[in-house]
C-alpha cells in the first residue's frame, strides 16, 4: 500500500510531463483506491498506475479512455474464454516488448537525464537503479525516500535564513524625532541590530543563523537589542528553537537583549514549549513598533532627561536655528498640557492652529477609509 501510494504520486506526474496533459490530483487516487479495493473483493492483486505502458499508449495514438477499456474487456475475455491462450504468445514477443520498454527508460532515467540534473541527484538515481538491481522495487522507495530528504535537507540548510540585516543607524522607527535624537540615533544606532528572517527555519538555516549571530556579537560588541523579524518565516522545528536558546545564551553574555517581531500563533507556540519566551525577550507585534521601543531606550541612555528643553523660548530658538522673530512667534503661543489619549486635532477638522511639540510624543493616525489606519 505504501509503495502503491508513493508509486501513484511519482507516476502522475511523469504521466503528465510525458503526454503534456495535467492530471486531477484529487480524482487519480481515489480511482485507483476503489480499484484495488474492487479487485481485492473479486481475488486481485494491488495495481497502480503504469508510466511505461501509459506512454506506450500515447505514442500509438491511444490517448482517451477507450484504450484502458479495451485492456480490461481484452483481460476479462480472456478469463471467460481461456487464460491458457496467452501461452500461445511467443515468449521473444513478451521479451522484446518488456526489452524495448525498459531499454527506454533506462536510457531516459540514466543516459538523458545526465545532462540536466545536479551532480548529487544524478548519483542519487544510480544508486536507486542499483539498489532496484539488488533488493526490489520495494527496497528502491524506501531508501528513495531518504536519499530525497537527506538531498532536500543539504540544499535547504545551504539557504541563508537571513533575507536583509541592518542597523539603527541606517533604518529606523518612522517617528519623526528631533534634530539631536537623529544625531543621538545616527552616533548610536548600531547599538540595534535587525535581521528579516524568512523560509522554514529547522537545524541546518538556524544553526548557520546562530554561527551569524555570535560572529555579530563579536564584531558589534556595544550591541543592545538583536531583533529579529519573523514576518517572511513559514514554520519552525525544534532544533531551531534549540538554535534561538544558544542565540539567547549568546546573547545574554555580551549584555544584548532579544527582540521578537511578527511572531505567528505558531510560531509563538514552538518557542513556549521549549520554555525559550521569558521575561527578558521582548515580543512586538509589528517591526516599526519594536524599533521604537529600542530607539527611545538608546536614546535614553545617551542623552538623559537634562537636554529636554527648558522654556518654550529656548526650544523654538533651538529648533528654529535663528533667534529671529522667536520673541514675536513665542507671544502668540499658549502652553496646552496633554495628557496620553488626549485628542488634539481630528481629521477634517478645521486648520486654525499650529502646534510646537515641547516635551513628550504625538501620535498622528489617518483614516485611509474601508478600515484602514495608518
Amino acid at each position: 500500500m505504501f509503495v502503491t501510494t508513493i508509486s501513484l504520486l511519482l507516476n502522475t506526474t511523469w504521466i503528465e510531463i510525458a503526454t503534456k496533459r495535467e492530471a486531477d490530483v484529487e480524482r487519480e487516487p481515489k480511482a485507483l483506491g476503489l480499484a484495488n479495493l474492487l479487485t481485492a473483493a473479486l481475488g486481485g492483486y494491488v495495481s497502480c498506475l503504469s508510466v511505461s505502458r501509459t506512454t506506450l499508449g500515447h505514442a500509438a495514438g491511444a490517448t482517451g479512455r477507450l484504450a484502458g477499456m479495451t485492456v480490461a474487456a481484452i483481460s476479462a475475455a480472456l478469463l471467460v474464454v481461456d487464460p491458457g491462450v496467452l501461452g500461445y504468445v511467443p515468449k521473444f514477443a513478451l521479451g522484446g516488448l518488456l526489452f524495448f520498454l525498459g531499454g527506454r527508460l533506462v536510457h531516459r532515467w540514466l543516459v538523458h537525464s545526465a545532462r540536466q540534473l545536479l551532480l548529487i541527484d544524478y548519483l542519487s538515481l544510480i544508486a536507486i537503479a542499483l539498489i532496484i538491481v539488488k533488493w526490489g522495487f520495494t527496497a528502491k522507495v524506501l531508501i528513495g525516500v531518504v536519499i530525497g530528504c537527506s538531498t532536500f535537507a543539504l540544499s535547504a540548510s545551504r539557504v541563508n535564513a537571513i533575507k536583509f540585516s541592518s542597523d539603527g543607524s541606517e533604518y529606523r522607527n518612522s517617528l519623526d524625532r528631533s534634530r539631536d535624537e537623529l544625531s543621538t540615533l545616527g552616533a548610536y544606532g548600531r547599538e540595534i541590530q535587525g535581521m528579516a528572517l524568512h523560509s522554514y527555519l529547522f537545524f541546518g538555516s538556524a544553526n548557520r543563523l546562530y554561527q551569524h549571530v555570535k560572529a555579530l556579537l563579536v564584531d558589534r560588541r556595544e550591541c543592545r537589542f538583536l531583533v529579529f523579524d519573523f514576518r517572511l518565516v513559514t514554520g519552525i522545528d525544534s532544533s531551531a528553537t534549540h538554535s534561538f536558546s544558544q542565540i539567547k545564551n549568546a546573547a545574554a553574555e555580551f549584555g544584548a537583549q532579544l527582540v521578537l517581531v511578527n511572531l505567528t500563533p505558531e510560531l509563538e507556540r514552538a518557542f513556549r514549549v521549549v520554555g525559550f519566551l521569558s521575561s527578558d525577550i521582548i515580543i512586538s507585534p509589528d517591526l516599526d513598533r519594536a524599533l521604537g521601543s529600542c530607539e527611545k531606550l538608546v536614546i535614553a541612555v545617551h542623552r538623559g532627561d537634562g537636554n529636554e528643553a527648558q522654556s518654550l523660548h529656548v526650544w523654538l530658538s533651538d529648533a528654529l536655528g535663528s533667534p529671529e522673530h522667536v520673541d514675536r512667534l513665542a507671544e502668540q503661543c499658549r502652553r496646552l498640557e496633554v495628557q496620553p489619549g488626549d485628542v488634539i486635532a481630528r481629521q477634517g477638522g478645521a486648520p486654525d492652529s499650529m502646534h510646537f511639540i515641547l516635551e513628550g510624543r504625538v501620535g498622528i493616525v489617518v483614516d485611509l477609509g474601508g478600515g484602514r489606519m495608518v
